[in-house]
């Protein structure tokens, strides 16, 4: 038999076939239309499963709206100075909602409120209690580091101080600065001068510090730095 004709035999006998997607679909209405119960059960638990995922996610955007709607409510209390009020509202926006990030964030503020009302013991605790919580970015853990070093120093633990203000001069934020400067006064004061100097001495190589300040870092230095660090590049 030539080549060709076996071809179109076979192609013909294929045809003759059922069809797969249809066989499929026929054993498919076959089998549910045995089992209409146990489908109706599979298709009534994935309702109920898919209604509980909408339910949920909609409870969770209603807390992190709730959440953000109070701590702007502090946070307004905060900047008009009203300090122990501030406080208060932070501490129960962190027991509300502790899994949104207002709620998480609030403690950080909370230990704000404290050390600008003079609570510095408070205001170390509530600092130690954020920075166990993990804070989500670096920034944030240096400017609890930050608050918490001037909140020791505030309570007389300079030991305790300078350990915060050294971990959190080692990150790179917005309260670098801060640290450093707090890290060389504790230094000096220890009488540490050649950890202090090093320290002043770096602030006026790596900073751009306004000239009040630029004043204080040649005033902790030996003469003529001023004129070595203008020739360094």
């Amino acid at each position: 038999m030539p080549e060709h004709a076996r071809r179109i035999k076979i192609r013909r006998k294929a045809l003759r076939q059922p069809d797969e997607f249809h066989t499929l679909t026929s054993q498919a209405m076959a089998w549910l239309d045995a089992h209409r119960e146990l489908a109706a059960g599979i298709a009534l638990a994935a309702l109920v499963a898919a209604a509980a995922v909408v339910a949920v996610s909609q409870y969770r955007a209603s807390q992190v709206g709730r959440a953000a709607e109070s701590f702007r409510a502090a946070q307004a209390t905060f900047e008009a100075r009203h300090f122990a009020d501030a406080a208060a509202a932070f501490e129960v926006l962190g027991e509300t909602y502790p899994r949104t990030p207002s709620g998480r964030l609030a403690g950080l503020y909370r230990a704000h409120a404290l050390a600008h009302q003079g609570d510095t013991a408070g205001a170390a605790t509530a600092y130690s209690e954020y920075l166990t919580s993990r804070p989500a970015a670096d920034y944030l853990r240096q400017e609890a580091l930050d608050g918490l070093a001037h909140a020791r120093e505030g309570s007389g633990d300079a030991t305790g101080a300078l350990e915060a203000y050294t971990q959190a001069a080692a990150l790179e934020g917005p309260y670098r600065q801060d640290a450093l400067l707090g890290e060389a006064r504790l230094q000096e004061a220890a009488g540490n001068v050649d950890a202090a100097r090093g320290l002043y001495a770096r602030l006026l190589k790596e900073s751009q510090p306004d000239p009040d300040l630029r004043t204080l870092l040649l005033s902790k230095l030996p003469p003529g730095t001023e004129a070595t660090s203008s020739a360094r590049p």
